[in-house]
């Protein structure tokens, strides 16, 4: 398989100026180092060093990490990362299926550059899932709180979510990523973001019905997010169609609010939680790139009309660290969406839940055992549900 260039030249750039710069630490010597995220396979950035490029006021930063996956499915074959969507389709039943992957083994640089406006940031991350190609995470620039750029939505949040082996949140979380522009401020102990985001309408599909999705104003999103303990967010769009290629033409407006929290009990346990609701926020929930029609649509089609899909979700999990190195999880979720007998195939509900045990051997190294569940049952009351054994390996660079 082979990388393009682009990527070629950032795995090697660090390489040629370790010889002639002198790596140093992110931070001065015991202060802590804020990521904007909290990590999800292990400990934070805090351990990466910078390499100064000689003559310039410009650090940069290799990273990333090496995950080996090991699945045992015992209902249904959910994928390369863990899809509940997959117990839909008859040709993924399994009686027992064992499969091993790396796909989520992620690379990313990152620059900091001192300007006469403050430090100028960019970020640049991939991965290989879901079939072992290359593909872009994250590619954003950021200056004084303005960010330009592809990286999470805006709508999102990590407060609310915990630590698990398969990749991305559960469903019932919003889960994007959206190229955008995103403005910043501090406000007291929290801060305060607003965004445009890239505008999609996802329309439900069945055998009578074909439109294509068009916007012609991007996603508005706000979130207030309060010492990661606390966070708000609202969501407002255009979803529409057109009748170039078909006899559709109307447009209707999505909304929705999300919250989140995280509420420690003392130094080791902690509830986390999140609840969404809005109408036509479907693309926004849990699925990146709207891979299949019978996933999580915006919008549905009646007559010559669109119509807004109502989405409710929530997610919760209880968190412990049994020492500073053996950490668990329990949590469940359930998304919902309304539509209507038409589009029998499509889901109705989807319930999820799991239960993990991580041990973190090193700063840069962690193993660990997940049990995940999925039940889906569809507008026209099929219901399947589906058992996965996850054991993950990771070495953080």
């Amino acid at each position: 398989m082979k990388i393009n260039h682009f990527v070629a030249c950032a795995l090697l750039a660090p390489c040629a100026l370790a010889a002639q710069a002198h790596a140093f630490d992110v931070v001065e010597a015991g202060q802590p180092v804020v990521t904007g995220e909290p990590s999800r396979v292990g400990p934070p950035w805090n351990h990466r060093s910078t390499i100064n490029i000689p003559g310039t006021k410009t650090d940069i930063a290799f990273g990333g990490y090496v995950k080996l996956d090991a699945f045992y499915d015992f209902d249904y074959d959910l994928g390369t990362s863990t899809n509940p969507y997959a117990v839909m389709n008859p040709g993924n039943r399994t009686d027992g299926r064992t499969s091993f992957t790396a796909y989520e083994s992620r690379l990313n640089f990152r620059t900091h550059t001192a300007t006469d406006y403050g430090r100028l940031s960019t970020y640049f991350e991939g991965h290989f899932v879901p079939d072992g190609k290359f593909g872009l995470r994250h590619a954003y620039g950021e200056l004084n709180g303005f960010l330009a750029g592809q990286t999470w939505s805006n709508f999102m949040s990590f407060v609310g979510g915990t630590r698990t082996l398969a990749l991305g949140d559960p469903k019932g979380y919003a889960f994007e990523r959206q190229a955008q522009l995103r403005y910043t401020q501090p406000v007291g102990e929290g801060s305060f973001s607003v965004a445009l985001e890239n505008p999609t309408t996802v329309i439900a599909r069945n055998d009578a019905s074909v439109a294509d999705g068009e916007s012609q104003l991007p996603d508005l999103t706000l979130r207030y997010e309060y010492k990661r303990l606390f966070a708000l967010s609202g969501i407002a769009r255009q979803l529409s169609t057109n009748n170039i290629t078909n006899t559709i033409d109307d447009e209707v407006t999505g909304y929705g609010v999300q919250a989140q929290f995280n509420l420690p009990f003392n130094a080791s346990t902690s509830l986390r939680g999140s609840a969404t609701y809005g109408e036509g926020i479907g693309n926004y929930m849990g699925n990146p790139g709207n891979v299949g029609h019978r996933n999580a649509p915006d919008v549905y089609v009646n007559g010559n009309n669109l119509e807004a899909i109502e989405t409710r979700a929530f997610g919760l999990s209880l968190n412990h660290y049994w020492t500073d190195s053996w950490f668990s999880s329990v949590g469940v979720s359930r998304l919902e969406q309304d539509l209507p007998a038409g589009y029998g195939d499509h889901f109705e509900t989807l319930d999820y839940g799991f239960a993990n045990v991580i041990w973190d051997v090193t700063e840069r190294m962690s193993v660990g055992l997940e049990y995940q569940h999925a039940d889906i049952e569809q507008v026209n009351g099929v219901s399947n549900d589906a058992s996965r054994l996850q054991a993950s390996a990771t070495f953080q660079f």
